[in-house]
């Protein structure tokens, strides 16, 4: 894993209008998907990465009434996360089983799971450990068993004429910590959050992981001025964009860049608000 460890900040995204949107139309088209392979119901699920356990919680609320409610694993490696989804799901979900470990490492028994989701979290590992974690998951899924993950980390996640907003919010976010005295250590190394792998890569990465790829779709969202500084916030993003600079003062700065850079670049909804389109890629396999 990357030397930057990310501190468990993600539930206020998670819980962002924009997150909840773009994933209920990537859950609502994994359920279409299940339907159109045979499925009639779940027995179990597990949740990559589970967070706040938002993508659980949508996943529940889009399934078919009369699909019996499936077991449902959430795998972390943040215990503080999996505290919080199960506070959240401990009422929705009948059969909760929290476990506490990294994907690649986890213990949950082969063949064991119908359906794995992973919402926006695949960025974070490196090219081995995404191989690795994936070939993982694909041996607790059921010959058959459908994976499905997705990411606005990726090459394609900023369409060119987005391109001024990031070059400006980086340059504001320079000149802040300037201003303050904060001055950058050489550095050469990259998280892995910052690298936004091309879409062909996920595309193969599944094929060399055993799966067969069923399904790839980009989804267009407008995120607006609290988005942006919710994505600022995570450690490994501010330090892949501010690289050398002490990773707290790069998050501080690149949150406080994000309005100037808003006002320069963005587009306005039909309620006057800001914002930036960026898109997130969406992959559906099966084992």
């Amino acid at each position: 894993m990357d030397e930057i460890k990310e501190k468990y900040d993600y539930e206020p995204f998670a819980d962002t209008e924009e997150y909840r949107e773009v994933n209920e139309a990537c859950i609502h088209g994994w359920i279409e998907i299940m339907r159109r392979k045979g499925l009639s119901g779940i027995e179990a699920i597990l949740d990559v990465a589970t967070g706040a356990g938002t993508m659980v919680q949508i996943v529940f609320d889009q399934l078919p009434a009369s699909w019996k409610k499936a077991a449902v694993m959430c795998l972390d490696q943040s215990s503080e996360a999996l505290r919080l989804a199960q506070s959240k799901l401990e009422k929705t979900v009948e059969r909760l089983k929290l476990v506490h470990s990294s994907v690649e490492d986890m213990t949950i028994p082969d063949a064991s799971i119908d359906v794995a989701v992973w919402g926006n979290g695949i960025h974070y590992l490196s090219e081995q450990e995404q191989l690795d974690s994936i070939k993982r998951i694909k041996q607790a899924l059921k010959p058959g068993g459908l994976f499905f993950f997705n990411t606005a980390f990726y090459e394609e996640a900023r369409p060119a004429e987005t391109l001024g907003f990031y070059r400006t919010q980086v340059k504001n976010a320079v000149q802040y910590l300037r201003d303050r005295g904060i001055s950058r250590q050489r550095n050469d190394s990259r998280t892995e959050a910052s690298k936004f792998l091309p879409r062909s890569y996920y595309e193969q990465l599944v094929k060399e992981a055993g799966f067969k790829l069923v399904e790839v779709k980009e989804y267009a969202v407008d995120m607006r001025r609290e988005a942006w500084e919710y994505i600022s916030s995570f450690q490994q993003y501010a330090a892949g964009a501010l690289r050398g600079y002490p990773v707290d003062a790069a998050v501080e700065a690149m949150k406080e860049a994000v309005q100037p850079a808003l006002e320069q670049h963005g587009n306005r909804d039909q309620k006057g608000n800001l914002y930036i389109t960026r898109k997130w890629l969406a992959i559906s396999t099966q084992a």
